[in-house]
């Protein structure tokens, strides 16, 4: 069933809090994947983690640059991170807010795949900051968390361009009042805290 995405406006504590492992994929688990996948038909992102749909699992969908289709991952855990970069993050869960995070530049995970078997895999790039964003989502970390100075923060505003064949935006900075209500659910975290 589709499922509203949670945001910080709405239920900023629920997002804040752990998640917990299915000790194993029963009829519930199946449920939430059901309800990610339904969910995923109508938002445009590179992923989905349960807290976003209002459910306490530890698991995501997302989809990758080579994927077809996207996957589900269940108790995800980084056993591995090298290198770091600083690149665009955003969040349905954070409408319209945008910045730069560090995040690592290659990860190793474990976890299962839907049916419960065993996975173990590398991500570079760009696919290992949409896992490491899905899984900051099941620690109960928003990419605001990780943004190095609030002033990197901005939304996009469109343009007006009658010669444009598609809408520009240009980045602005936050007004006074998204500002406070980011001061308000930020937990900063320090930049070195790329370590799992």
């Amino acid at each position: 069933m589709q499922k509203p995405i949670w945001t910080i406006a709405t239920q900023n504590q629920f997002l804040r809090q752990r998640t917990v492992k299915p000790k194993q994929i029963n009829q519930k688990v199946t449920r939430v994947v059901t309800d990610l996948f339904d969910t995923w038909e109508t938002v445009a992102a590179y992923g989905i983690a349960a807290p976003q749909i209002g459910n306490h699992f530890r698991l995501f969908i997302w989809k990758g640059s080579t994927m077809e289709r996207p996957e589900v991952i269940i108790n995800p855990k980084i056993i591995r991170a090298r290198g770091e970069l600083k690149d665009y993050d955003g969040c349905l869960s954070v409408p319209g807010i945008y910045g730069e995070t560090r995040r690592a530049a290659m990860v190793e995970i474990t976890g299962l795949d839907v049916e419960g078997k065993g996975i173990r895999r590398a991500y570079e790039g760009f696919d290992a900051r949409i896992v490491q964003h899905e899984i900051d989502h099941l620690e109960g970390v928003l990419f605001l968390d990780r943004v190095d100075d609030l002033n990197e923060l901005y939304v996009l505003e469109k343009v007006d361009d009658a010669e444009a064949e598609e809408p520009l935006h240009e980045k602005r900075s936050l007004t006074d009042s998204l500002r406070d209500i980011v001061v308000g659910v930020r937990r900063p975290l320090p930049g070195h805290a790329l370590i799992w």
